[in-house]
Parts: C-alpha cells; structure tokens; sequence
C-alpha cells in the first residue's frame, strides 16, 4: 500500500466497479512509459490506473555527482531533492505542489499547482480554479497534515478550505457538477480541518477556539513524531509519537443542509441523520434530526463503542466489566440487545473492512468458552447478529468481504510445508475451505473494492475467485487487472523509473489450487 494512500483511506471510501458510469473504457486508456528514468516513489493511484502520482528525483541538488535518493526507516528521503508529479498519460508528468483529494472513482482531484487550488476533471480534460494558494498554505510538510479538502462518498459534493478576502480560513461546500458553491459557518475559532463524514449527511469541523497550552496565540496543533513529511514519503519501517504540539481543537458537527452547530464531549458520531451520544449514566443514546432521544444501550453496560453499521442500524459496544480493562461484547440498536458472550480487550481494536457495509468484522477475543482457549480469531456476522469461528487453527484474519473471509494459517496447522504460511478463503455462509497456497512475495494492495493482491494472490472480490499469482512486488495494482512495475531494477532500495501497467497475471499461470473440502469452483472471471 503506497504512503500517500494510508493518510486518505480514513475520510474517503474506496472505489466500486458501479461507482462512475462515465469512466473511461480500457481501451481509451493509453499505454506507455510513466516518468524519467530516475527514482520513482510512487504516492498514489486511480483504482482504474487513469493517473498516478508519483515523487521523482530529477536533478543533482547535493552536487555530489549523482541523481539518487535512499529512505531511512521513517521514510525520509536521503540524498537528491524530490518532487512530486501527478502523471495523467505517458510520459514526464506535471509538476504540482500537493494532491489534497481525490474521489472514490478517481475523477475528480484537488490539487495545488502554480499558487492555485484547482478542481481536476480526469474524464472530460478540465481544470477550474477554486482559490489561490499561498506557499505557507501547502501543509505537506507535515507528517500528518489537517484535511483542507474531501469528497462525499458518491462524489457530488466537495468541501475544502480557502482563505477569504480578510485572511481568515473558511469551509466551502461545492455541488461538483453544478459548481455551485456557499461558505459554512464553523464558529468562532481556528479552523484547522473540516471534511465530510462517510454517510455525507454532515461535515466535520476541527477548531482551536482555546489557548490551551497558554502561550498567547491560537495554533493549529502538530504531531511530534519522527515521521517523515507526508508528502513525497517513503516506505516507513518504524516511527515515535512523541505528542503534539500546539492547542487542543474541539470538534464541531453541523448536517449538511444546515441547522446549528453541534458541540460536545458527549457526541461520539453522526449516525445517518443523528447522533450516537452518551447520556449522563452512561447510556448510549441515538438523538434523530429533531432532538429526540432513544436509549440504545443501557447504562448498567457502561459502553465503549468500537464499531457501528449504520445500514443495519446496529452498534458493536463492550460492556465495561469491574476492575478490569476487558470487555463483554455485545451488539445494539434500537429494537436488538444481544449479548455474545464473549470477552474482548479494549486495547485489542477491531479493523474495519474497506467495503463499506461489511458484513464480517475480525474480533480477537481473550477468552473463548466453548473451546476453553485464551486467546483467538472470531467473526462477527452482522446479518446473522452471532459469531462464528473458523474452522482453520491458529488462523489470522486478512480481510473479509461479503460471507468470505481471506485468513492466514500458521506452517503446521494444516500440513503446510516447515516456514511457509499458507492462505485460505472460507465461506461463513456455506462453510466452505479454499486453500490458495503458500504465500508468495511480501505485497499487499487494494485495486478499490473489487480486487486485492496479497502475499502473491490477486483475488476478484466480486466473485470470491482466485485470478491467479502475481510475480514480485508491483508498486501498485488496477480494477482492470493490471500491475504498475518499474522497468529498472531498484536503486539504493528505491524503484528507478519509468513505470509502466502490464497485465498482472500472465495467462501461463493457473488460477488456483485445488480446493480443499469444498466442490470444484467454476472458472475465475477475467477482471
């Protein structure tokens, strides 16, 4: 997964094969050669492979005699300057400032270039300027800078920040096919970030209203950490996290059509049209766009909320037990109160899939009553409200999608060779056990929601059909099936340009191994 990507995954929802009708087809898409040939660190990718945007080092800004570049463990780069270049066909790219977002399908990107925000249309060619931009306004310096812009999840609306005429940061709303636009009030304050929640029924405000840290002026606040800048960052092996810096913000909620501006330590999160909130005994209530409460979750469960499924209405809490940091893991909504009984770690958190109403959710339990184990793999099926185990040993959960689940089986808990880990698909619904094989070469990508390459294995998710291996480790896979690869062999542990798509399974190389406890599947679809 590249760098960039990591910092944007949190306020944007990945791309669906029925996302954008307008997309170009493959075989408008042009073929060729991406970059010069020097080091290519790539950032990011449309899901369809439409742009890239990649950092080069193209010039010997160290006079040292040679154009190259290495990157430490935090990602640093080491040696020749480098800058960032956004590639929309073959070729040298253009030099831009920043990318600040992009949209679900990849069509659409805000991005800073020659003093200006602009709106990018990838599909019909077109560029508007949204406001200038001045050089301190550029944040990419930061290893985690705030959210100045952010699409809706069906890309029809855009809100970034921009200066207004006396200086101060203002929050815009945009109809991006209309290009209409109006200012939103975010209150009194700093306002450091704002974006659109998931659901995009509200938008999020992040403001310093306070002199918390009493020095005299109110400061957007800045991680301390030996991360490299986000921007033109390299793959990081490790990093600290010593606090921050500046002063505390407060979080501001307002729905999208307008009302008052919300505030509260007790708000947790909008939940389709209201609000998940914690009343004064400790419920959990959920308050409707009219201000009306309902108890979900009692107040002798005293909750902690680790997940929510708005569609299904339901939230996935643990009641606190007494002197203790575990929980009991229980499910909620207004008309559902099941215990599952089960004990989870409140250190221990739950990684949701990407697709966006998933129906498996990995839970790792400390104490498992029916086999009596201390510690191991659970998933949670949230149609069915109970959990179900997998019938693989000592199984590690690699991502679920729809009833399947991709899990990661320990050498010798089924016969796998000494050293290897094998890889399995299973079926929650039917049952079902897939065995892929042995993992291959360390690389693991998402081509939006339909494909995902792991540890060798590209699988159309789709279909829950294995497509076949994928040889190395590409930079970067596509929806259409194709694997991003330098057409140099690496420098200094760096990729050297240009870069180009190929096919990412060759036709020569079978789809899957024979499944194991489970009917032949029928043959693989073609992405």
């Amino acid at each position: 997964m590249t760098p960039r990507a990591g910092l944007l995954l949190s306020i944007v929802w990945l791309f669906t094969a029925c996302a954008s009708r307008e997309r170009l087809p493959s075989t408008e898409l042009p073929t060729g050669e991406y970059g010069t040939p020097h080091p290519f660190l790539l950032q990011a990718s449309a899901p369809d492979g439409r742009w890239l945007l990649a950092c080069q080092v193209r010039e010997d800004t160290n006079q040292d005699g040679a154009i190259e570049v290495e990157v430490d463990f935090h990602g640093e780069l080491l040696g020749d300057e480098a800058r960032p270049y956004l590639f929309l066909e073959p070729g040298a790219g253009v030099a831009i400032e920043d990318v600040l977002a992009w949209d679900t399908s990849g069509r659409h990107l805000v991005l800073v270039r020659e003093g200006a925000l602009r709106l990018l249309d990838t599909v019909k060619g077109t560029e508007q300027v949204l406001a200038s931009w001045a050089a301190d306004d550029v944040d990419s310096k930061s290893p985690q800078p705030p959210v100045r812009a952010s699409f809706s999840r069906d890309g029809k609306r855009l809100l970034y920040l921009r200066r207004d005429e006396a200086g101060k940061t203002v929050a815009v709303l945009r109809d991006v096919a209309r290009g209409q636009e109006r200012v939103l009030d975010a209150g009194p304050g700093l306002l450091g970030q704002a974006f659109l929640h998931d659901g995009g029924r509200w938008v999020l405000f992040d403001v310093v209203a306070e002199d918390t840290n009493a020095d005299g002026t109110l400061t957007w606040p800045q991680e301390q950490t030996s991360l490299a800048p986000a921007m033109c960052r390299g793959p990081v092996s490790s990093s600290t996290h010593g606090g921050w810096k500046g002063d505390k913000p407060v979080r501001r909620l307002q729905r999208l059509e307008g009302g008052p501006l919300l505030e509260g330590k007790d708000i947790l999160r909008p939940f389709g049209d209201g609000l998940i909130r914690t009343a004064p005994d400790g419920a959990l209530d959920y308050e409707d766009e009219h201000g009306q409460r309902t108890t979900w979750v009692p107040a002798s469960c005293q909750a902690r909320l680790y997940d929510v499924d708005e569609p299904r209405r339901l939230l996935v809490v643990g009641c606190t037990k007494t002197d203790s940091e575990d929980t009991n893991l229980e499910l909620h909504g207004p008309e559902l109160h099941v215990s599952l009984e089960r004990e989870v770690s409140t250190r221990s958190l739950m990684r949701r899939p990407i697709e966006p109403r998933p129906r498996l959710l990995p839970i790792f339990v400390l104490h498992d009553k029916d086999t009596s184990s201390t510690y191991g793999l659970l998933l949670l099926d949230m149609e069915r409200h109970a959990l179900v185990t997998p019938p693989l040993p000592d199984s590690s959960w690699v991502h679920a999608f729809g009833t399947h689940a991709l899990l990661e089986v320990k050498p010798s808990q089924d016969g796998a060779e000494q050293g290897k880990a094998r890889l399995w698909l299973w079926s929650a619904d039917t049952g079902d056990q897939r065995l892929l094989g042995d993992e291959g070469e360390y690389a693991h990508d998402m081509a939006g929601e339909r494909l995902l390459l792991y540890m060798g294995w590209l699988l159309d998710l789709n279909t829950a059909q294995v497509l076949g291996t994928v040889e190395g480790t590409p930079l970067a896979i596509d929806t259409r099936g194709r694997a991003l690869r330098s057409t140099h062999a690496d420098r200094l542990g760096v990729p050297i340009g240009p870069v180009k798509w190929e096919p990412a399974v060759k036709p020569s190389v079978k789809p899957t191994s024979p499944p194991v406890n489970t009917p032949v599947a029928p043959p693989p679809s073609g992405p």
